[in-house]
């Protein structure tokens, strides 16, 4: 991680610190990314950096027979697909200064969709980024709370419960949609929908996101 991080300053003092998902993406380290390397996201941003869809994202992977294409991009997010069932997102939000909190989602799926990587950066341009702990970025024992009395009688999941849980970045706000996956609402037959927000006076708080119900 510190080779990261001094490897990050040096690149941002370069090109001048902006809050650009591109950016962050080529950034991250490539365990992150499918153990992409730098050389090999830059063709996947040259290739797809402007595509808008699904449909856009296959026909760039057919044409260049690149494995990975954005979807989606925008300034702050990022929703790469590709030779893998499920999809990866990438998400920026910007705290006080100078400091931005990055998200890292990737979602497999088979017979079931399940959220295999779930991960929280944050980054300034003195220190690089910074490794979070989940239970400093969500408010883990409030969403237990929220969840378990909703349940029904014959719908447990124990220790386990958030292995069931799949994440949706905004695009354009600062919340995180939350869902069962199809196992668990099928299982406990509840439609679980609610909302991540980021808190305002972020570094005050004891987490980066407060519980919205929706």
């Amino acid at each position: 991680m510190k080779a990261f991080s001094v490897f990050a300053l040096l690149f941002f003092g370069q090109i001048g610190f902006s809050q650009n998902s591109i950016e962050f993406f080529q950034m991250l380290p490539d365990s992150v990314v499918f153990s992409l390397s730098p050389s090999e996201r830059s063709q996947i941003v040259a290739h797809s950096k402007d595509n808008k869809s699904f449909e856009e994202a296959y026909k760039v992977m057919n044409s260049t027979q690149d494995k990975y294409a954005f979807e989606s991009v925008s300034k702050t997010y990022l929703k790469l697909i590709g030779s893998f069932e499920g999809q990866f997102q990438m998400k920026l939000w910007k705290l006080p200064k100078p400091y931005v909190l990055v998200g890292i989602y990737k979602e497999s799926c088979g017979p079931v969709c399940v959220a295999e990587q779930l991960g929280f950066y944050r980054y300034s341009p003195n220190t690089g980024f910074e490794e979070l702990n989940l239970k400093n970025v969500f408010p883990l024992q409030k969403m237990k709370e929220f969840i378990f009395p909703k349940l029904p009688k014959n719908c447990s999941f124990e220790e386990d419960w958030m292995d069931f849980l799949l994440y949706q970045f905004s695009e354009k706000g600062k919340s995180i949609q939350v869902t069962w996956n199809n196992e668990a609402a099928t299982t406990c037959a509840f439609d679980l929908n609610f909302e991540l927000n980021l808190l305002t006076e972020n570094l005050k708080n004891e987490t980066y996101f407060g519980i919205k119900e929706k």
